[in-house]
């Protein structure tokens, strides 16, 4: 548990692990299933986000330009003279991949700099959804499937990461495991996207299937 939250009894500080959206995904599955069956439980989700509220009443809901989709798709599949360029502040950026559809923009608003940012990834008429976390104090970028089914077989979710004015970058590939990445900075305006690609990711490079789901960072 992480330590705002680690003095608490184990029950207690997964409600509001839950709640914060920092839970990795079996945890998050196991949260979901005490909801839906243990009253007490989600009284307990429900009373942690009462208190966590009022951190919403400084930051206004956005919604996504309209065509922020044509504008992601447009850079997931360029025309062959679009060049692709590597933002210099990826570590390792790993091969091959695919992006998704950008459909919300979603911050925890955090007290203090340093503060973790969420986002969730999802995408109109997707059952699938892509919970992330940035930690800049560790300079890592965790990912997990949140909801919605495994890829079908001998297919992948693949991770896209396209940075503000860039092309897309192959960030990893999005299964069970929680996948951590390093990445030394996510400034506001990056976009994080999934795209369903053969199994192993693109075999090009660049995204080859549809765009799932996806969510642009920004300013907290």
């Amino acid at each position: 548990m992480s330590d705002p939250v680690g003095h608490m009894p184990e029950r207690e500080a997964l409600a509001a692990e839950y709640v914060l959206g920092t839970l990795p995904l079996e945890k998050r599955l196991t949260a979901e299933a005490l909801i839906e069956g243990d009253p007490g439980f989600a009284a307990m989700v429900e009373d942690w986000q009462n208190r966590l509220a009022p951190l919403n009443e400084g930051y206004a809901e956005m919604a996504p330009p309209a065509d922020l989709l044509d504008r992601v798709e447009a850079r997931l599949f360029p025309t062959p003279e679009q060049p692709r360029r590597r933002g210099f502040w990826i570590w390792g950026a790993l091969a091959g991949a695919a992006l998704a559809a950008i459909a919300a923009i979603v911050i925890l608003p955090t007290l203090t700099p340093d503060a973790p940012v969420t986002a969730t990834l999802t995408g109109e008429g997707q059952d699938l959804a892509v919970a992330a976390r940035f930690d800049a104090r560790t300079g890592e970028l965790t990912v997990s499937r949140a909801a919605g089914p495994a890829a079908a077989p001998g297919k992948d979710y693949e991770l896209w990461l396209i940075p503000a004015g860039e092309a897309p970058i192959s960030i990893g590939l999005v299964r069970d495991a929680e996948l951590t990445i390093p990445v030394a900075a996510l400034p506001a305006g990056t976009t994080l996207a999934i795209t369903l690609e053969p199994e192993g990711g693109s075999p090009t490079g660049v995204a080859t299937g549809p765009l799932l789901v996806a969510a642009e960072i920004g300013d907290a």
